[in-house]
């Protein structure tokens, strides 16, 4: 589970922050006035019900099922001892990573493009013709792609077998991957999640840096923050940010911090036999 709340939409002061800048990023630059953050319900038990990035459990399952059923019937076929599948029966490939991406892309679009019972040739070539560079892409780049599921690339590394059970699960991984990416891009733009506005929640900064400035305090010294000031804190959980008339829980000006640190690794040293640690283990001796 991660945070449920990203961000719709950003609201700029309408003039540039700094005025004499002394980097090219600085010269246009302008500061957030209000964020509106989408905050998802998390209806499903996820943190992203609404499918904000869409996967294969926000789809139409029956589209999936004949989607994997499309992919079974060509995954590893064999006819003698020639492979004609778009995979040896050993799971490696048989044809090359983008003749197979483009393959399966193929076979999910006929599926998706479907239309009483029948595939609409005429809109999934289309679409295959308009979306073919980011699918040629996809199968291949150095960042996020499908050439290592294709090439079984952790597998092998790992000597992992592949069994009947794994040739399922990886069938079923790759119609969702592709039929959640066809779907993601064919969604309109005005039916993704960042325009529930019933789920909106703002930020409005310069509240914000004046609760922070006017109310919180350094949990180790005590002393205020200066205005704008962005202070840490020792975990992800952050509360709900500066408050009215009262200051924030564990934050910290970044010099403190360090010096809070110290005192907990002095704590956990004063404590080593208590946690049947070894001395040599701890390098901070204990307070006097």
């Amino acid at each position: 589970m991660h945070d449920p709340m990203t961000v719709a939409f950003e609201i700029k002061y309408p003039w540039r922050k700094h005025r004499n800048p002394k980097h090219p990023w600085e010269e246009n630059y302008r500061g957030t006035l209000v964020t509106i953050w989408h905050v998802d319900p998390e209806a499903d038990g996820t943190d992203d019900s609404c499918g904000w990035f869409i996967r294969g459990r926000h789809l139409d399952q029956e589209v999936m099922k004949k989607i994997v059923a499309a992919y079974e019937f060509d995954w590893d076929g064999t006819f003698e001892k020639y492979s004609t599948g778009l995979f040896h029966p050993d799971g490696n490939p048989h044809l090359s990573v983008i003749g197979i991406t483009i393959n399966l892309f193929r076979m999910a679009a006929n599926v998706v493009f479907e239309s009483k019972g029948s595939t609409n040739w005429k809109r999934s070539r289309r679409w295959m013709k308009d979306n073919l560079y980011d699918i040629m892409h996809f199968a291949e780049n150095n960042t996020d792609s499908l050439f290592d599921g294709i090439t079984r690339k952790f597998e092998i590394g790992c000597d992992e077998e592949h069994t009947p059970e794994r040739r399922k699960d990886r069938i079923r991984s790759m119609a969702s991957c592709i039929y959640s990416w066809i779907e993601r891009e064919r969604r309109p733009w005005y039916k993704h999640p960042r325009w529930h506005f019933w789920h909106w929640r703002f930020q409005l900064h310069p509240v914000q840096q004046f609760k922070r400035w006017a109310f919180s305090k350094c949990a180790e010294c005590g002393k205020r923050f200066t205005w704008g000031y962005s202070p840490t804190s020792h975990g992800w959980g952050g509360g709900d940010g500066p408050l009215w008339f009262r200051s924030e829980k564990g934050v910290y000006h970044t010099d403190c911090a360090g010096v809070t640190l110290s005192a907990d690794k002095e704590d956990q040293a004063c404590h080593a036999s208590e946690y049947h640690l070894k001395e040599e283990e701890i390098d901070v001796p204990c307070a006097k």
